[in-house]
Order: structure tokens, then sequence, then C-alpha cells
């Protein structure tokens, strides 16, 4: 068992690229694989925009819209991570979505009082990835009555964040440990740093193989690459071997040089590399999810433009054979890469660990390529919606009031 880890930082919201950056981190905290997600929603984002009851957000822009703005007025937007080895999760009985929901919840005060932001003022979010090795929560805060734009966070805040929620998390088994060593009949009262530091020396004697590995992945990585983690984890060994396959069988049908484009492909080889495509999105529901989330972003999209439902519904299949049609050419990619492999050695590419490393490159490339864009085209919508102001356009209006008119509804 190892203690919990805290880290905190934040962009400054002077850098063009700030609130961009606070936006497209909501948004992938909130869905990314990984991420639980609310029953019947396609995110997993909770938190408290005003004091009151927990809220489990419609959607996570309507948050990510809203740091997006305040990036813009100077304020600060925080990004925190809350971990525990997966064995100390179980101990503490944070099991499941509720679980962890609770749990930040009874100590989001700690995290606001450190960095001086009143309760009443604390606007926060937070979504729970239940990684295997080492469940956490973001989270997302800000002062929305902050002035005066900040310029840098003493280290020693989140080091008292993270020592105060060891103290309020294990405080029963920081006296147990103090029991072990007859301090419990020193008259212990107080559960104070000194001990804190301790209490982690001893789990660390327990296990420091685990303890070591837990403290790399949260302390000797920066925050945005646990954002951007690797997705090697939701790749298959089976899958790479099988697409690897595959890929040298597609590879007898593509002329040896030339430039390789889907619309340039001869029929029957279209036909070979739709199949492989359609393999890849059934093999790998990630890879579905996200093309899905493209396809449902492009859709917002049009909606702001027609609101003509037959329209919208051939607009789906197009969206869908568009993103379809970019998995393809990334293939083709591929395949041009193993090809001038083999004119540089006729062995090389036949050897299956090579095989393997560029099957599996190509669907990491493939899972960032379909996140990426989906989370383009979601920017985009909200900055034509905030130049239309949030309304649909004329010829939008225009072909709902013609649909609705012969039912009495038309103004």
């Amino acid at each position: 068992m190892s203690a919990l880890i805290y880290k905190q930082r934040f962009f400054h919201p002077n850098h063009p690229k700030t609130a961009v950056s606070n936006y497209v981190h909501i948004g992938y905290i909130a869905t990314r694989p990984g991420a639980v997600k609310h029953p019947n929603k396609r995110h997993g984002l909770f938190g408290k925009l005003k004091p009151g009851p927990l809220q489990a957000f419609d959607s996570w822009q309507e948050v990510a819209r809203i740091a997006r703005q305040i990036s813009r007025e100077g304020k600060n937007m925080y990004r925190s991570v809350i971990s525990f080895q997966t064995s100390t999760a179980l101990e503490l009985g944070l099991m499941d979505f509720s679980d962890w929901q609770q749990y930040i919840e009874q100590h989001i005060a700690t995290v606001a009082a450190q960095n001086q932001i009143k309760i009443e003022n604390l606007c926060w979010a937070a979504a729970f990835h239940n990684e295997r090795d080492h469940p956490h929560l973001h989270i997302v805060f800000w002062d929305k009555s902050q002035t005066i734009t900040k310029n840098f966070t003493h280290p020693e805040i989140p080091n008292r964040i993270r020592k105060q929620l060891i103290k309020d998390t294990f405080a029963y088994k920081i006296k147990q440990f103090c029991a072990l060593r007859d301090e419990a009949k020193s008259g212990f009262t107080e559960l104070t740093d000194r001990l804190v530091d301790e209490f982690e020396d001893y789990l660390k004697r327990l296990n420091p193989k685990a303890f070591r590995t837990f403290q790399h992945r949260f302390e000797h990585e920066d925050e945005d690459f646990l954002i951007r983690f690797p997705k090697h984890h939701l790749i298959e060994t089976s899958s790479a071997k099988h697409l690897a396959n595959r890929l040298f069988e597609l590879r007898h049908f593509l002329p040896p040089t030339g430039r390789l484009a889907y619309q340039l492909l001869p029929q029957e080889t279209k036909i070979h590399l739709d199949e492989l495509v359609q393999e890849l999105l059934n093999d790998n529901r990630y890879l579905a999810q996200l093309v899905e989330d493209y396809v449902q972003a492009k859709l917002e999209l049009a909606r702001l433009y027609t609101s003509d439902p037959d329209r919208m519904e051939k607009q789906r299949g197009n969206y869908q054979a568009e993103a379809e049609k970019r998995i393809a050419n990334r293939i083709l990619s591929t395949l041009r890469t193993m090809i001038k492999m083999e004119m540089e050695s006729a062995s090389a590419i036949r050897q299956a660990d090579r095989q393997h490393a560029l099957a599996e490159q190509l669907l990491l490339e493939l899972l960032n390529m379909m996140e990426n864009l989906a989370m383009r085209i979601r920017l985009d919508v909200d900055d034509k919606l905030n130049v239309m102001g949030g309304e649909l356009s004329k010829q939008a209006k225009k072909e709902w009031l013609l649909r609705h008119k012969d039912r009495g509804m038309e103004r």
C-alpha cells in the first residue's frame, strides 16, 4: 500500500493558447477511454459551479466553455490529480464512481482552503479514471470572484494539500501505525506532518517496488503527459498481431511505386481497404467511440445551418464515410512505410516484431487522430455559437418554420 498522490498546476491565462488548452483538457478528462461515464451520457464530468448538491453536467462542453471564458478574463483555472494504488483505493472503500464522487465532495474544501478560495466562490468539476494500477481523479477548479491573475503557485501549497488529504484519509491507519510504535501510550492526539512523513516511510518499506512505480507514474512525468496518456493499454496484443497480418496481405494489392491515396486506388483495392477499416472499428471499441464522437461533433456543426432531419441523416452517413476515409488514408501511410522498408531490406519487413510494431503504432495514431479531430470540431462549434449568439442560422430557422407551419406553430 502507498499513500495518495496529489498534483496541481495551471497555465497562465495570458498565454495565447491557455483558453483553448483548458477547454481541451476538460474534454479529454471527461470523455477519453478510461473515464467512467454517467449512464446514458457520453462523458463522466461532475462537480459544482455553485453551492448546492453535486451536479452531473448535461454535457462536458458547458463546463469547458466556462473554463475557456474565465481564462480569457484572466482568471486561473487549476488542474489537479488525486490518485491511489488500486489496493489502497479498495481498502478505503473507493470501489465505484459514486464512492469517488463522495470522496472528492468531502475533501474539495481542503483544496479550496489551501488555495485561498472561499468555498462559496469555488467552482469545480472532476472526472474519475478507473485505470487498473492507479485509479485517479482529475479535478479542475477556479475562484469565480478572482480579480487579480496569479503568476505562481508555491510548491508548498500542493504539498500541504497532499499532507492534509493524507491526514484526513488515513487518520485511522496513522493511529494504528502509532500504536505499533507504542506512541499511543504517549498521549498522542494530533496528526502532525512529522507523523505523515513517518507513516509514508513505513508504507514505502512495506512494498518498496510498488511504491516506486506508483510515485514515478505521477511525480516524474509532466502533468500534460498524464492527460495525453499513452493508449497502449487500449490495444490488445492479439489485435495488433492480426492487424500486422492484414497489413501484409493488403500490401500485395498495392503498386511498389507511386502515390498512395484512397481516391486513386483501384476499386478492388478499395474494397479490401474498406474491409480492413470495418474490422478495425469492430475490433477496437475505443476507436469506434472516437469515430462516433467525430460524427456527433460534425452533426452539431451542421445543426447550426440546417434542422432538416432528412438532410441531417444524410449528413450522418457522409461524416461516417469521411471518418472512415481518414482512417483508410492513415493505413495507406503505414503501408507506404512498409513498402519503403521492403526496398531498403528485403528481409526486415518480414520480421514479426517489426510488423507488430508498425501495427501498434498505426492503432495508436488512429486513436490520437480521431480524438484530436473531434476536439477541434467541438471548438469550432463553440466559436460559431458565440458569433451567432447561440442561435440557429436564418436558413435553419426557415426550414424549421416550413416543417411546422401546418401544425399551427408558425409565428
